[in-house]
């Protein structure tokens, strides 16, 4: 066995002892917030390793296969909920976390093996461009999970709406330093900075979605709608992330 594949088995003894550890970490999320804060970056650490194994197993930035990229999902939602974690409502936690667990637990359906880069990813726009996508959609996560727990919790209602419009401006912000590397990922790989590609067709509908969003504070009475647009805007965005590649295909599905 050679050295890379044996970083690989490495990488996949670790996701599993994820998986564990974060099926343990629901009972965490009813403590203090400095034990959940510490025991959720641990586990985190443990993730981040194993994906760094993988990625010195190619060579490469580990973002090769719906494996790697469901597993980078989790990540970055995990990340979002250890920002957030000073946050009171369960609801809230249990709700963000539920849904990095899911695509945690959805890596599982596909190959673990070694899995090298093709050569359209064979860029810096690409390493650049992934990895920025992921944590707005963790971001654009967050909101959704404000807005349930707004709708489910009575009294101050501030700090859900706080989380929402963090979600709804910085997710926008780093959405579109995204689809810049996008477009120059695009260019380098492709010849064109703009493809009539389903994935590339989502993205600025959901970039559009989002952009309306932050008006909606200029439009009295649409602003209570918020929450409902938050979780509409997770419907899209897992319509963009997901469908796209296991419904509809294009240039931007994953092996």
């Amino acid at each position: 066995m050679d050295i890379a594949q044996s970083l690989i088995y490495l990488s996949v003894i670790l996701y599993w002892s994820c998986i564990g550890a974060y099926s343990i970490y629901w009972g965490f999320s009813f403590t203090r917030w400095k034990i959940r804060f510490y025991v959720l970056l641990g586990i985190i650490l443990v993730h981040v390793a194993a994906t760094t194994l993988r990625g010195i197993a190619i060579g490469y930035f580990p973002l090769t296969n719906k494996f790697e990229s469901f597993s980078a999902f989790a990540i970055a939602t995990f990340i979002i909920l250890l920002i957030y974690s000073k946050t009171e409502s369960r609801i809230y936690r249990l709700t963000l976390f539920g849904v990095g667990y899911g695509f945690f637990w959805g890596a599982a359906l596909f190959p673990k093996g070694l899995s090298y880069a093709p050569p359209l990813m064979l860029t810096i726009w690409y390493v650049l461009h992934v990895p920025l996508s992921f944590f707005c959609y963790a971001l654009w996560v967050s909101a959704m999970a404000a807005a349930v727990a707004r709708c489910f919790t009575p009294g101050e209602k501030k700090r859900y709406d706080q989380i929402i419009d963090d979600g709804f401006q910085y997710g926008l912000i780093v959405f579109s330093i995204s689809m810049i590397f996008g477009g120059l990922w695009g260019f380098v790989a492709w010849g064109a900075y703009f493809l009539w590609d389903a994935k590339v067709v989502w993205s600025v509908i959901i970039w559009f979605f989002y952009a309306t969003c932050l008006h909606l504070d200029y439009w009295p009475a649409a602003k209570r709608f918020k929450p409902l647009v938050a979780m509409l805007g997770f419907v899209i965005l897992i319509m963009t992330y997901v469908g796209t590649s296991f419904f509809l295909g294009g240039s931007h599905s994953f092996r």
